[in-house]
């Protein structure tokens, strides 16, 4: 009997590292778009009306963030060591209180790519954008309310383009690139609730209160420029942390911190609320978690 051997052939597929492993989706930077010469805020507060209003920040304390899924461009300035920019404004007018400059902004696609991984994260918006370098032409500047100045629900919320209130923005700087502008919103939303939620501050019967602003803020803004015959924009936050020394303590006063101040006149209630994401409530008794809006009312 003769045996018969069989032999037994194993094919062995080989294929790229990783074509096994699963997959998602994120979001990456993509290609440039553009270059833009825009007047940006560098640092917006809210100026109460006939209230004395004064601050004393780092000028890096102050960023701009993009996000488009799992892609952020920028990010919230922990650590201050560019010196100190100052105003004070007093008086009756309301409105804001900005420290302007024009800036380039650079413009990216963000761009979906497949990767290994298992938490999926695409891009939640077609453009992200960067602030570039200062280009020297700005200063300070109190854009007023109008026609109600006594509330931070009518504040203007453009530069370098035009609202509904108080027309073009951007006083001796022109304008680079028509169509350019950032849009924020700096305003009181009496509608907010939980940590946003308006406060009720009632100084009828009081000569006066004073206050100290020391958190983190983030203020919506939309930056918008024209692209091939069109206006293409991205939204993101221009954040404010007004703590870079650490953290308040008694022993650790804040004197050295980028901070803002506000003495509200008394003899008038007001209602005062943060701009953007606050971590913990309004206590006027202690200083304040957040930027602030205001609205006043008589007694």
């Amino acid at each position: 009997m003769v045996g018969i051997a069989v032999a037994a052939v194993v094919v062995v597929g080989v294929g790229p590292p990783g074509a096994l492993l699963p997959h998602v989706t994120v979001c990456r930077l993509g290609p440039e778009v553009g270059t833009y010469v825009i007047l940006t805020p560098d640092m917006l507060m809210n100026k109460p009306f006939e209230a004395v209003f004064s601050i004393a920040s780092y000028f890096d304390a102050w960023n701009y963030t993009f996000t488009s899924g799992s892609l952020v461009v920028g990010a919230l300035a922990t650590n201050s060591t560019l010196g100190l920019g100052g105003a004070g404004s007093f008086g009756s007018p309301g409105g804001l209180e900005a420290s302007y400059q024009d800036h380039n902004w650079t413009f990216f696609r963000a761009v979906n790519a497949s990767v290994i991984g298992s938490t999926p994260s695409p891009c939640t918006q077609p453009y992200v954008a960067e602030l570039g370098v200062g280009l020297g032409c700005g200063g300070w500047v109190t854009i007023p309310l109008l026609p109600n100045n006594s509330t931070d629900t009518n504040e203007p919320h453009i530069l370098n383009g035009v609202d509904n209130i108080t027309g073009t923005q951007g006083p001796g700087c022109p304008v680079q690139t028509p169509g350019t502008f950032v849009w924020f919103d700096n305003s009181y939303d009496p509608n907010g609730t939980g940590n946003y939620a308006p406060v009720d501050l009632n100084l009828c019967q009081i000569p006066g209160l004073s206050m100290q602003l020391l958190g983190i803020a983030r203020i919506p803004v939309v930056v918008t420029v024209p692209y091939q015959g069109h206006d293409i924009s991205t939204s993101g936050f221009m954040n404010w942390y007004g703590n870079p020394a650490g953290g308040y303590t008694p022993t650790n006063p804040p004197s050295s911190w980028a901070s803002a101040y506000y003495l509200l006149p008394g003899g008038w209630n007001w209602s005062l609320a943060p701009v953007g994401p606050a971590d913990f409530p309004i206590n006027p008794n202690v200083p304040l978690p957040s930027l602030l809006a205001f609205a006043r009312s008589a007694c």
